[in-house]
C-alpha cells in the first residue's frame, strides 16, 4: 500500500497525523538526493494459551546514527492485539514513507500510560491488566541497527515475540508483566519453516495427556545447534505451537533469516522465569532461503 509523504507515518495500515511531519517533509524535499524509503511492520510468534494480548501506542521514535532521535505523536493512540499478528501475519507501522538514508541505531514504540490501555484475555475470557515496567518511558525499543538504502527501500519487520516476554501473575496479583523480547529482521532476507508432528509417533510417546498439552516445536539458530530453554543462554530464536486436533499436528515458524537452523520436539513445558531442563526429540537441521518456506515434518 502505498502512502504520500505527507501521511508521514501508518499505524495498521491506516493514516495518522503527526507533529512534525511538516517540517521532516521541508528537509527531505530539500535534499531529496539524501532520501530513501522505510516499511516497518509489526509481527509476533505464535503463542498458545491466551486469546488476546493487547497493547497501545502513541508515538514512534527512529534514531539515525549520526542525529537526535525523531518522535512522532499520534493524533489517536493505536491499539494492537498481537495475537492478531501469528504465523506469518503482520501490521504495518510505517509504509515506504520517505526518511533520511543511512544507518540507524535503534528504533522505538512509544507505549500509553493510560489505565487499561494494555491487558490479556485468557482461554476462559478472564481480562487482566498487562503491566510494562517503564513502558511509558522506555516503550518498546529495539537495539537493532538498520540501514535505510539512498533511493531505495528499507522493509523491516518487529518480531514480538509474545511468548518469551509475558509473565504470568503471582499468586498476590492477577497482573500480567511485560518484559519484551524484540527481534528486527530484514524482509529480503526472511523466509519460514513449516511442517507437520505426527500425533502417532512423536506426540503420543512424548505426551502424558495430549488431548490437554500436545508440545512445541523449537528453532534454534546454527546447523546442529546447542538446544535450551527460553530463558538460558541458547535460547530458541522461535518456538511454535501445534495446530490441529487429529492426525498430523502442523506448526509455522516465520520471519527468520535466511540460514541454517536446527529444529526439535519437546513436550516438557517451559517456564521463562525459570531454569528448565527440557526433552527434546527427533532434531533436526534446516536451512532456510530468503522468500520461501522450508517444509520439514516430525515423526
Amino acid at each position: 500500500m502505498k502512502s504520500p509523504l505527507l501521511s508521514c507515518l501508518l499505524v495498521a495500515a491506516a493514516a495518522s497525523a503527526l507533529t512534525g511531519c511538516d517540517e521532516l517533509d521541508d528537509i527531505l524535499d530539500n535534499e531529496s538526493g539524501k532520501n530513501g524509503q522505510i516499511s516497518i511492520s509489526l509481527a509476533d510468534a505464535p503463542v498458545d494459551n491466551l486469546t488476546e494480548v493487547s497493547i497501545t501506542v502513541t508515538a514512534i521514535e527512529l534514531k539515525p546514527k549520526d542525529e537526535s532521535a525523531s518522535t512522532y505523536t499520534f493524533d489517536n493512540p493505536k491499539r494492537f492485539d498481537l495475537l492478531d499478528l501469528q504465523n506469518g501475519n503482520s501490521a504495518l507501522l510505517l509504509t515506504e514513507d520517505k526518511v533520511r538514508a543511512g544507518d540507524y541505531n535503534w528504533m522505538r514504540l512509544v507505549l500509553s500510560d493510560a489505565s487499561g490501555a494494555h491487558y490479556v484475555v485468557d482461554r476462559i475470557g478472564g481480562q487482566y491488566p498487562l503491566v510494562v515496567p517503564s513502558g511509558s518511558e522506555s516503550g518498546l525499543k529495539i537495539n537493532t541497527g538498520f540501514s535505510v538504502p539512498k533511493n531505495g527501500e528499507g522493509r523491516y519487520t518487529i518480531d514480538f515475540d509474545v511468548r518469551k516476554s509475558l509473565v504470568e501473575p503471582e499468586s498476590n496479583t492477577t497482573d500480567y508483566l511485560l518484559k519484551p523480547s524484540l527481534r528486527l529482521v530484514n524482509n529480503d532476507d526472511v523466509g519460514s519453516i513449516s511442517g507437520t508432528v505426527d500425533a502417532s509417533t512423536v506426540v503420543a510417546s512424548e505426551c502424558d495427556d495430549a488431548q490437554t498439552y500436545a508440545g512445541l516445536v523449537y528453532v534454534f539458530e546454527g546447523e546442529d545447534a546447542s538446544m535450551d530453554d527460553i530463558g538460558s543462554a541458547n535460547p530458541p530464536v522461535v518456538v511454535a505451537p501445534l495446530q490441529g486436533a487429529s492426525g498430523d499436528y502442523s506448526f509455522k515458524a516465520s520471519f527468520l533469516s535466511a540460514g541454517d537452523y536446527t529444529v526439535s520436539y519437546t513436550c516438557d513445558e517451559d517456564d521463562i522465569e525459570a531454569n528448565d531442563s527440557l526433552n527434546f526429540v527427533r532434531e533436526r537441521n534446516v536451512q532456510v532461503t530468503a522468500g520461501s518456506s522450508t517444509t520439514t515434518d516430525i515423526q
